[in-house]
């Protein structure tokens, strides 16, 4: 008998933490940070998101819910409040599928 041999399970992610990593990302987006200074962090986070990485300022946030598993990641909604370069205000309701294992991922769901 060989043991180890069976299907490797891909980890699934906490959606407590997927929902307090999300917070965390737009609090900092919302500070000012620029886009990609997440991945500079220890533990790096890596994000997704057209609208930070467009430049448009983050004026308020709201998350919808506490995040619901979907497969191994979990989906968090959230109502984000912007800013374009313009001064054109951008109200969007979005969701990000998250993953807190083995990675931290924020990544913008299309559709």
């Amino acid at each position: 008998m060989l043991l180890g041999c069976g299907p490797v399970q891909a980890p699934v992610s906490d959606p407590e933490q997927a929902t307090k990593l999300v917070a965390q990302v737009m609090g900092e987006w919302k500070l000012g940070k620029k886009w990609g200074e997440t991945k500079q962090q220890t533990p790096p986070i890596y994000v997704t998101e057209d609208l930070w990485r467009n430049g448009l300022t983050l004026d308020d946030f709201s998350l919808i819910g506490n995040g619901e598993l979907l497969g191994t990641s979990v989906r968090v909604q959230v109502n984000l409040k912007c800013t374009d370069k313009n001064g054109k205000a951008i109200s969007r309701s979005v969701r990000y599928l998250v993953t807190t294992k083995p990675a931290l991922t924020v990544m913008r769901e299309e559709g």
